[in-house]
């Protein structure tokens, strides 16, 4: 009688398929009975744990770490109890699930702190927690609209906040305004059908889903196909003419739905035994019932030579057409609906694109053609083959098995098209932008705004690239426009102050940060450090000198990165992944965000580690109260007439014109504090010693706007100088210390302190003083920094 097979004597690729059928519990419990079970291949097996993850928590397949059996290891513990969700960028219709106050609430505000508070509730620079998202449970996926953030939870819910078609926001008159949510709203499907809130049920589970320009498209688990283009009415389910779509069957059924993505003007969805199929967005009428649940669509297009799938081992090509379609094409992959093409990947490592044409005539893509991605200065020895396609609007990253990644943009596209099909056409070779610091370095996917984006790498870090327009904050380095961001590597230009990142960040990247001790770090050295007087100069190289503010940006990019690395810290980084692991990225327009995991054992002792006691605080204190006594009615000491103000005002503009010093200037501690408009010009905001203030009267207002917006514009156009707005409306019975005192000798209000009795770790660190790679060396009296990481070498000529 033959012995009974034990489960040892199975092959690898045998238990690998048995191991899926078990919940992770079940597994872990089945690693721990038997040595043989504890080696890496098979307790860090990378197919059950990413399926495990992907199923139980909905996360989206991400193909460039599929094989990473311990990264999806981690994540499925980490996912249990600290996924995060952050977003940062314009905020202007509330797309990031952040509150801010009311127009009442501003209206109560004088005039000038009403702008600057609202701009900081439009502009946010520094990643922030959204609101209200604990409570939702475990966070799968979340992406970005052109006005809205939409999240999925691991029960298949959709919640979204914003305004989903922002130009219906904007026309005047209802019904066609869509009001946007300031809170985050669940997405919901017509009466009949169960809310994913409420129970679960196949049917309204989202499996995945995709936000494009003005539009949600859901992908149920039983294979249907939901759109939204309204955060307040249900979604409508889509239905293709002459287009078979199946539910709840095998993938490899014709009609069942392998994926969807919302491009930016177009649905699409990859059909199995059909291929590409994409159509307009469908909008629910103004006359339409809420318990219409189908949209049947007219018009719609397929993608050439898309319906092609591999053969199983046992199974043979239906005819010779469909084995010439797989040696030429292959299977798709993955791909990407930008605003007038769709380029996919196919399991040969190809890529293709095809126009899309879409008039009231014609609406078809006629043909696909192979975009060649051999790239100019590759470190590869042969070509590699393409991986996967991401991208959106005009933009798409092309990922390289060899770990390159390339960027290109439609118009290479069309020239490339134009060369192929038009023989008059005079093109070079389709040109990708080859970016150093997304070379080699891990990166998992690419996430594209309108004119920034943003790369996550498989430490889990995320590097920020491109242009933040009108300073709105989308790269997500910090700043508020000026001057913190320049210490990231933003330079400012143009009267809307875009923030374009210098050609030196691209070298390595520059990553978003999210502990906020690093902002009061960076906040810090913008003021000069511990001794402002001693580092003035070294602060205008740094602002005036590209090439200076670039490499200065690179020393405190490598002194910003990896606080939680810390040998002091290892204890409560048991995983390895650090205080913030992004798992996800997202962007769209001028707005991003990312699903990250925090570790808040380790973020706190982190914060806590650049927290330390200040025993001079008390006897600083002691003394400053027996030199200045505070007046009883604890208001700054009364202000000088309207008549004198305006003389001291004449005075100071003509001799500021002059170029001579100003009697308020904040470095000589005088600076009056009167009952009028405080108006400042300041050059790039920067410490006291280049700033001066100009006193208004209320009654010469109208007067002096004229004189003062022309000597600005003067002054700006001269780039020896900007101005700020109306500072702030200085009633008597308001107290700015950053106008009345020196705002330097209050630590909390330049980043040396945390609060009374308190400093910061770096409150006795200088501003840094480098040798330059031209062999410039920046003045100073303290010795030469060093580089922590090493000065590398720049590669300036990288397109941006």
């Amino acid at each position: 009688m033959a012995e009974p097979t034990k489960l040892l004597d199975l092959p690898v690729d045998i238990l690998v398929m048995i191991f899926p059928y078990l919940d992770a519990r079940s597994f872990v419990s089945l690693c721990q009975t038997c040595k043989a079970f504890q080696q890496p291949d098979v307790r860090l097996d990378s197919t059950y744990w990413s399926h495990a993850t992907r199923t139980t928590f909905r996360v989206p397949n991400q193909p460039v770490v599929q094989g990473d059996g311990q990264r999806w290891q981690k994540l499925y513990k980490r996912l249990l109890t600290q996924s995060r969700v952050f977003t940062w960028g314009n905020n202007e219709k509330a797309c990031l699930g952040h509150s801010f106050e009311t127009y009442e609430q501003l209206s109560r505000l004088p005039p000038a702190m009403r702008r600057r508070r609202a701009m900081r509730g439009r502009h946010v620079s520094w990643p922030t927690e959204m609101e209200n998202t604990r409570g939702l449970g475990i966070i799968a996926d979340m992406q970005c609209g052109g006005w809205s953030t939409t999240l999925l939870t691991s029960n298949g819910a959709l919640y979204t906040v914003g305004v989903i078609d922002g130009l219906q926001y904007i026309q005047r008159r209802p019904p066609y305004m869509q009001v946007p949510k300031v809170q985050l709203v669940p997405l919901r499907f017509p009466a009949g059908f169960p809310q994913p809130t409420e129970r679960y049920d196949p049917c309204v589970a989202t499996k995945e889903f995709s936000s494009g320009r003005s539009h949600v498209l859901s992908l149920c688990d039983s294979g249907k196909i939901w759109s939204w283009s309204d955060i307040e009415r249900p979604a409508l389910q889509i239905k293709l003419l002459g287009v078979e779509l199946v539910e709840e069957a095998n993938k490899r059924r014709r009609g069942y739905v392998r994926k969807v993505v919302a491009g930016w003007t177009k649905s699409s969805a990859l059909v199995s035994g059909t291929g590409i199929v994409i159509w307009d967005p469908v909008v629910r009428g103004q006359d339409d019932a809420e318990d219409e649940d189908t949209a049947l669509v007219l018009e719609h297009a397929s993608v050439p030579r898309t319906m092609y799938q591999r053969p199983r081992v046992n199974e043979r090509e239906t005819d010779q057409e469909t084995q010439a379609m797989g040696e030429d094409v292959g299977e798709v992959l993955s791909y990407v609906v930008l605003e007038g093409f769709v380029v996919f990947v196919t399991d040969l490592g190809k890529v293709f694109a095809g126009l899309i044409t879409w008039t009231a005539q014609e609406q078809n893509i006629p043909d696909i053609v192979e975009v060649p991605i051999q790239t100019v200065g590759s470190t590869s020895v042969e070509d590699s083959p393409a991986t996967d396609v991401q991208g959106s609007f005009h933009s798409f990253a092309v990922f390289k098995q060899n770990g390159e990644v390339l960027i290109s943009n439609e118009d290479n596209l069309r020239a490339h098209w134009n060369m192929e099909f038009d023989t008059r056409a005079q093109s070079d070779a389709l040109t990708f932008k080859r970016i150093p610091a997304l070379q080699h370095t891990g990166v998992i996917s690419v996430a594209f705004g309108d004119y920034h984006f943003h790369a996550l790498h498989s430490n889990g870090q995320i590097s920020s690239y491109g242009t933040e327009p009108q300073g709105c904050g989308a790269l997500g380095l910090g700043g508020h426009g000026d001057p913190e961001g320049r210490l990231r590597g933003i330079r400012y230009r143009g009267v809307g102050g875009d923030g374009q990142l210098l050609a030196h960040c691209y070298t390595r990247g520059r990553h978003v940060w999210f502990e906020e001790e690093k902002k009061e770090w960076i906040r810090f050295m913008t003021s000069g450090g511990h001794d402002p007087e001693e580092a003035k100069e070294r602060l205008r190289m740094s602002i005036n000198d590209i090439n200076t503010q670039g490499e200065v940006s690179e020393w405190f990019e490598q002194q910003g990165n990896e606080w939680d690395k810390h040998p002091d810290l290892a204890a409560a980084d048991e995983d390895g992944l650090g205080a913030y692991f992004a798992l996800s990225i997202t962007a769209a327009g001028w707005h991003s965000g990312a699903l990250v995991l925090v570790n808040e054992d380790l973020a706190d002792k982190v914060k806590q580690k650049c927290v330390v006691v200040d025993p001079s605080a008390e006897e600083d204190a002691e003394s400053h109260n027996k030199e200045e006594p505070e007046s009883s009615s604890g208001l700054p000491p009364h202000p000088p007439g309207a008549v004198a103000s305006t003389i001291q005002w004449v005075n100071n503009w003509t001799r500021w014109f002059l170029g001579l010093p100003t009697s308020a200037d904040p470095e000589a501690g005088n600076l009056p504090a009167g009952q009028g408009y405080v108006w400042n010009i300041c050059a790039s905001t920067q410490p006291p010693f280049i700033r001066s203030y100009y006193i208004v009267p209320r009654g010469w207002v109208l007067a002096t706007l004229l004189p003062l917006s022309i000597l600005w514009f003067a002054r700006s156009i001269t780039k020896f100088t900007s101005a700020d707005q109306l500072l702030r409306y200085n009633a008597p019975f308001l107290y700015d210390p950053r106008l009345v005192n020196t705002d330097f000798t209050e630590p909390t209000n330049h980043g040396a302190s945390p609060g009374k009795g308190l400093k910061y770790v770096w409150a006795n660190d200088s501003f840094p003083r480098l040798r330059l790679s031209n062999g410039t060396e920046m003045p100073g009296e303290i010795p030469f920094s060093q580089w922590k990481c090493g000065r590398p070498v720049w590669d300036l000529d990288v397109q941006v």
